[in-house]
């Protein structure tokens, strides 16, 4: 059995405050990432875009057509006249019908932007001269921006390859009609614009990533779960994610304490128990391992109080609560589940083990003197027992009720002693002798 450690001393102790943090971020760690919370609704998205490409569309044709109309640029208007009209109509048609399903799929997302593609390229082939096609691979940079900022790298990639292939298509056509092409020199362009492309989907999928991270912890901490941090990856990146995340960390800690923690005792209160209690059961379950609780009321605490006064009993709530913590493993979790009621969580524990740490926490109970304002006082204790082999994942709270069913026939019969939990144990008047482990 680990010997417990030694009491540290004044000057060594840190504020209440901090030890309550440092004891609840190491006994809740992290659990597995849940369910992604941060998806974004795509059917809403594409309707607040269709307003952005009719606008940025009608725009740049009023502006083709107007370089046109007083000589700036030359080229034929009836192209702009044509297209830009038959593209709104497009997004239009497509909005009303995703609006209409509330939805919209994968293969969706990526028809759309191959309309946006063919779209931009249709026009500058028929209204451009093939000296400037690359204003194409320029225009659908704006394409690529509205794709991967929402939708992700799938719809992103497909402009990419799709524009890719399209401005190779404008420059084999412009071949074939007898126009110079350096090929050389439009490769390199097409690779300066993959460059800048890909470069832009692989920044905006790491901060999308790390967004949904930190929209998840935000929607387990408005739960209570406060058992994950805001990671850091290797390269840090010092952006305002990196501190938004840093933020939450300092926030997260400070919520651990207000909503994981007992302000008088400083150990977890119940709902930090019942997510500590959880995690160990469904890790317990994954390997068979066992599970001991103990639960634990102080005998005749409303005499204590009623004689002493409430500063009193607060005074011996906040040393039993240390007691509890000095006489349990290293990995055990104490928490103050009630008024005078206390649970401590052995992980691992058979009923032997379980039997041992009851009886060692009962035995310094009765030699302590609690120290209160009104001088020292004697205590004791009841102790039920309740230990599993965890086969099932869900059998936390018959746990807690076994555990509880013996700290009750712990009381009937007589306080001041420790049972363990049998079937059957509250139909016996006088439970088996090998059910009370200790007695006075």
């Amino acid at each position: 059995m680990p010997v417990p450690p030694p009491n540290p001393t004044p000057e060594h102790r840190r504020s209440d405050a901090d030890l309550s943090v440092s004891k609840i971020e190491r006994i809740i760690g992290r659990s597995r990432h849940t369910t992604n919370v941060a998806s974004l609704n795509n059917a809403e998205i594409v309707v607040w875009q269709s307003s952005r490409r009719v606008t940025i569309a009608a725009i740049v044709g009023a502006a083709a057509v107007l370089l046109r109309v007083i000589g700036i640029v030359a080229g034929p208007t009836w192209p702009v006249l044509v297209i830009v009209p038959a593209y709104i109509a497009t997004i239009a048609l497509l909005t009303v019908a995703i609006e209409r399903r509330q939805g919209v799929s994968r293969g969706g997302l990526i028809a759309l932007v191959l309309v946006d593609v063919a779209a931009l390229f249709t026009a500058v082939a028929l209204v451009t001269a093939p000296a400037f096609y690359p204003r194409a691979l320029l225009l659908s940079l704006l394409a690529l921006q509205f794709t991967q900022l929402f939708f992700g790298r799938s719809p992103a990639l497909a402009v990419i390859v799709s524009s890719s292939l399209a401005y190779v298509g404008l420059l084999m056509v412009a071949s074939m009609r007898g126009i110079t092409v350096s090929w050389g020199e439009e490769s390199f362009l097409l690779a300066l614009y993959l460059g800048v492309g890909l470069n832009g989907i692989a920044l905006q999928a790491s901060a999308n990533r790390r967004l949904a991270a930190l929209v998840d912890l935000f929607s387990s901490a408005q739960r209570g779960d406060l058992s994950r941090a805001f990671i850091e990856e290797r390269d840090v990146k010092p952006d305002g994610i990196t501190l938004l995340g840093r933020a939450y960390n300092q926030l997260r800690s400070e919520l651990a304490t207000m909503v994981l923690a007992d302000p008088l005792t400083s150990c977890l209160n119940r709902r930090g128990l019942e997510q500590v209690l959880n995690q160990a059961v469904s890790s317990a379950s994954r390997f068979g391992g066992e599970i001991a609780l103990l639960a634990i009321d102080i005998d005749f605490f409303k005499k204590i109080n009623d004689t002493f006064g409430h500063l009193a009993g607060d005074a011996i709530l906040r040393e039993l609560a240390e007691l509890l913590a000095q006489s349990s493993r290293g990995g055990d979790v104490v928490a103050r589940v009630g008024g005078e009621e206390f649970i401590v969580l052995l992980p691992g524990a058979d009923n032997e083990t379980a039997g041992v740490v009851a009886e060692r926490v009962l035995n310094t109970i009765r030699g302590h003197a609690f120290r209160t304002v009104r001088g020292h006082q004697q205590v004791t204790v009841s102790i039920g027992i309740a230990c599993e082999h965890v086969r099932d994942g869900h059998i936390a709270g018959a746990l807690r009720a076994r555990a509880d069913e013996a700290l009750y026939v712990a009381k009937r019969l007589g306080r001041n002693r420790v049972v363990m939990w049998a079937p059957g144990i509250r139909s016996n008047a006088t439970p088996p002798s090998n059910i009370a482990i200790a007695a006075d």
